[in-house]
């Protein structure tokens, strides 16, 4: 039997990596979320499920941590502060939860003797200008009297946090940089998420801006697909992978019209741009290709169809 960890594990990301690592019988699970933001509710046959437990929580308070973490072989960590409203609104609360938080998870990761630990950083560590990028581009945050950055900031600092740890710990570390996932369930802040919500509610879609600004589209199996694979090969700790979709890119504007067609009596509303808006956002994923054999299979349309589905049942104000 291995018992895995997810901090952050009632989110959009987490309760899909609960869904599919449930399906192996001997896996046993541990969701560990304060419900910030809560996906849970809307799957409660994981909320049920006799392999899950579910701990209300947060990483700043290590006495709950260390108590989620008894007999834990791996932990994925993905609790963290996100969404660039949150930069602007509590950036001190992000730098704290994401920094503070990840260092609390490490220390008593380390204390429990786990095996594994999985890290999710984020593509905003690249920087505005995104294009291409690969593991080896060098970090490039905007400036730091800039709120746009503090997310940025806290990741890359967890990243060198985690391989460190890990490092003088003797535990297993992989870092999993994430480009624009969506898929059902996203009840964060996203271009994706905000427009499909949007048509649930039957407003128009707001683009800030001109919609030019490009990005690659993974849709969010591929990215499960992409954890199991790193949890099945010892062989990826210490490394670092881009996770994400090259051959889905668009601009948010042709994303726009794409929902438009498919859900039909839906308008577009245009206001004025953002400040520090990242260009573009483009990953090269040939080190998970050759290490992982990942290879993104669902392509834009087809996400895009799911997606505005699960909003439609679920999402309408």
């Amino acid at each position: 039997m291995s018992k895995i960890l997810i901090t952050g594990g009632a989110g959009f990301i987490g309760t899909h990596l609960a869904d599919r690592l449930s399906q192996t019988k001997s896996n046993k699970i541990v969701l560990f979320d304060s419900f910030r933001r809560d996906s849970l509710k809307y799957a409660s046959h994981l909320a049920n499920h006799p392999q899950i437990e579910v701990v209300n929580g947060d990483v700043l308070n290590a006495e709950l941590v260390a108590a989620a973490m008894e007999g834990v072989d791996t932990v994925i960590h993905l609790a963290a502060i996100a969404g660039v409203s949150s930069y602007y609104s509590e950036p001190l609360n992000t730098l704290r939860i994401n920094i503070i938080g990840t260092t609390n998870v490490l220390e008593q990761a380390s204390k429990a003797g786990v095996k594994s630990f999985i890290y999710f950083s984020t593509s905003e560590i690249y920087g505005p200008n995104a294009l291409w990028v690969d593991e080896k581009t060098p970090c490039a945050i905007g400036s730091s009297s800039e709120l746009r950055w503090v997310y940025a900031t806290s990741k890359l600092a967890g990243e060198n946090f985690c391989l460190r740890s890990a490092e003088k710990h003797g535990f297993s570390c992989t870092v999993i940089r994430p480009f624009n996932i969506y898929g059902p369930g996203q009840v964060g802040e996203g271009a994706i998420s905000n427009f499909c919500r949007a048509v649930a509610d039957g407003k128009p879609l707001i683009i800030h801006g001109d919609g030019s600004a490009i990005r690659a589209w993974c849709y969010i199996s591929d990215l499960v697909d992409a954890v199991i694979a790193v949890m099945d090969r010892p062989s990826t700790s210490c490394r670092t992978f881009n996770i994400g979709n090259p051959r889905e890119v668009e601009t948010t504007l042709g994303l726009a019209r794409r929902i438009v067609n498919l859900s039909k009596n839906t308008e577009l509303e245009f206001h004025e741009g953002v400040a520090s808006e990242v260009r573009g956002r483009i990953p090269v994923i040939e080190a998970a290709r050759q290490s992982l054999s990942f290879e993104p299979k669902v392509d834009l349309d087809e996400g895009l169809k799911h997606t505005i589905a699960w909003f439609s049942k679920h999402a309408k104000s």
